[in-house]
């Protein structure tokens, strides 16, 4: 199977996806030419942000039915990844096929599917308890665990601790993220996810999806992975 992905962002998802299929499914290979399609390949680029990603949609399905008609290696699936921050899934579709019945685009021998990150993909990233640290020494964190404590409840529930001082859910959440990490000397930001890349860290993302049913969203895209990249 072959796959088309259109991310929101250009810097996390573009570093945490790929690293995280490297992990999940050795056998596929990145290409950067969505033309060069042959077997068990994927084509990854950013959307620029919402709105633009979902004309960046209609642009996609429009190149996949060129090289499905015109080659003999095609796209099975089309996948579209993107925060939800304060809007829901059922938004989130409706925006899409607007943006394609306005379009008179339709998608040919191909599936298109969402996988959103509620609310954010730092969201995921709260819920690694080998990370999470209950007595923190930080003050912010401190402050941030007794608002929400991410150890124990479902990350992708917590909402802004403050709208004054955090503009968006997810700038909250990266936040928190941030100053989670630093109690464990570890550093993250948009430009370095390294930290995140590791199998270490997504095998607790996994863990705590599997034994508690939290960050579902994360679930979603795992048990995809896991079934249709082989």
């Amino acid at each position: 199977m072959n796959f088309y992905i259109i991310v929101e962002g250009d810097k996390t998802e573009m570093s945490v996806y790929p690293a995280w299929i490297s992990l999940l499914a050795p056998d596929y290979t990145r290409i950067e030419n969505a033309w060069d399609v042959n077997e068990n390949n994927y084509y990854i680029f950013s959307g620029g942000g919402i709105p633009s990603i979902y004309t960046h949609v209609k642009n996609a399905v429009l190149d996949i039915n060129s090289i499905n008609s015109e080659r003999e290696s095609r796209y099975d699936y089309l996948l579209v990844c993107l925060d939800t921050e304060k809007e829901s899934r059922d938004y989130i579709l409706k925006q899409i096929d607007d943006e394609l019945q306005s379009s008179g685009v339709v998608l040919r021998n191909a599936e298109l599917l969402v996988f959103e990150h509620k609310v954010c993909m730092e969201t995921w990233f709260l819920g690694n308890l080998a990370v999470f640290k209950d007595n923190p020494q930080n003050p912010d964190y401190l402050e941030y665990i007794k608002y929400y404590n991410v150890g124990s409840l479902n990350p992708e529930e917590m909402g802004n601790i403050d709208e004054n001082r955090f503009a968006t859910t997810a700038k909250f959440h990266l936040r928190y993220l941030k100053r989670m990490m630093e109690e464990r000397n570890m550093t993250y930001s948009k430009n370095n996810t390294l930290e995140v890349q590791q199998n270490a860290y997504l095998q607790q993302l996994i863990k705590r999806y599997k034994d508690t049913g939290h960050i579902a969203t994360f679930g979603s895209w795992y048990e995809f992975v896991k079934a249709h990249f082989k």
